[in-house]
């Protein structure tokens, strides 16, 4: 029998993010193996026990988070949470690591706050899956793997499952990937403009592929003179560029070239179509910029990119879903701690140490 999943949640409805979102391996894909996930087992919220003698204190308050309490129970039992594979939420982790759950009491009481915003919003937003609901997603759980209903019941008991605490556990994580896609996901714009400013930082070095250029040109002709001359008026023009001065009134009054179009204009080229050398000076230039003087066969030119268009590189296209993903993944992340730090700012938060 092929691994059986645990865990089914509905992807977003964004399609946008949704086609990012394939590529996620972060927590809103909930998805367990069934052969490697332990029993659940509900944390004990009883506060006090028959000593035999008399009724001693075994729990008490740690936090309160609005009007919901932290227990110490809460805390006793991360632990064994840790143990069970899915049993901590590793979305709402934010920057700390399972491990820092094993022995930093501080991480340990942040990550339960945490989990008491997120009820308290999916309480506020009813965002609360009924039993029905619960229900339905385990017929599809057995469809999808195979069985029936009834099949799927014996198959969680021989695994140790307790059914009403793996049903309890999957409504929450229902719940919240119902709450993360509507206060989160649903939010997050991911273009494919985004995507190729992250593929061009990542490759410092990337040169795009210019397929065709809009040119300017202002011509100084080495035959007027001797081509010292030239070069002289030439720099001489280019200081005034410099200086501010716009460079179509400066082609219209400087150009030597007689048959020169307005504003320098010399006009639309493909890669590869002018001389190596106008090519190379142009290859540096990005639209509005013009280069230094450029020596040529023909003589001496300033040139501006008026415009440019450039192609999508197939290297870029090829991953370009695999960027949008990580950006996806790394947006939720701030967006998710943001939402958290303004919820603590507002929530009425205390620690009883």
């Amino acid at each position: 029998m092929p691994p059986l999943t645990l865990w089914s949640l509905k992807p977003a409805k964004n399609k946008e993010i949704n086609k990012g979102m394939k590529r996620l391996a972060f927590a809103l894909t909930f998805i367990l193996s069934f052969s490697t996930i332990s029993a659940f087992a509900a944390p004990t919220k009883e506060a006090v026990k028959d000593s035999g003698k008399k009724a001693e204190l075994v729990d008490k308050i740690i936090a309160t988070v609005g009007s919901e309490a932290v227990l110490q129970s809460d805390l006793n039992e991360i632990p064994a949470r840790l143990k069970r594979e899915g049993s901590i939420d590793e979305t709402m982790l934010l920057e700390d690591k399972l491990d820092d759950l094993k022995t930093n009491r501080s991480a340990q009481l942040q990550y339960l706050i945490r989990e008491k915003l997120v009820e308290s919003e999916i309480k506020r937003q009813n965002l609360s899956f009924t039993e029905d609901r619960v229900n339905e997603e385990m017929g599809n759980l057995a469809k999808k793997n195979q069985m029936n209903r009834a099949e799927l019941d014996v198959y969680l008991k021989k695994q140790g499952y307790n059914l009403v605490d793996y049903k309890k556990t999957l409504k929450s994580r229902l719940e919240r990937q119902s709450f993360f896609e509507t206060e989160i996901v649903a939010k997050l714009r991911i273009t494919d403009e985004d995507a190729y400013n992250e593929y061009k930082n990542r490759n410092p070095k990337y040169k795009p592929n210019v397929n065709e250029l809009k040119v300017g040109m202002i011509f100084f002709n080495p035959r007027k003179g001797t081509p010292e001359e030239a070069f002289k008026r030439a720099e001489a023009v280019y200081k005034k560029l410099q200086a501010g001065e716009s460079f179509e009134a400066l082609a219209d009054k400087f150009n030597e070239d007689p048959n020169a179009n307005a504003g320098g204009f010399l006009g639309q080229f493909k890669t590869g179509e002018l001389n190596a050398d106008m090519e190379k000076a142009l290859s540096r230039l990005e639209t509005g910029e013009y280069s230094q003087v450029v020596r040529s066969s023909n003589g001496f030119q300033i040139l501006k990119v008026i415009d440019k268009k450039v192609t999508q590189d197939p290297t870029f296209l090829r991953y370009k879903e695999q960027i949008k993903a990580g950006l996806v993944e790394k947006n939720f992340k701030r967006q998710l701690k943001n939402w958290f730090e303004s919820k603590k700012q507002d929530a009425y938060i205390k620690l009883y140490e």
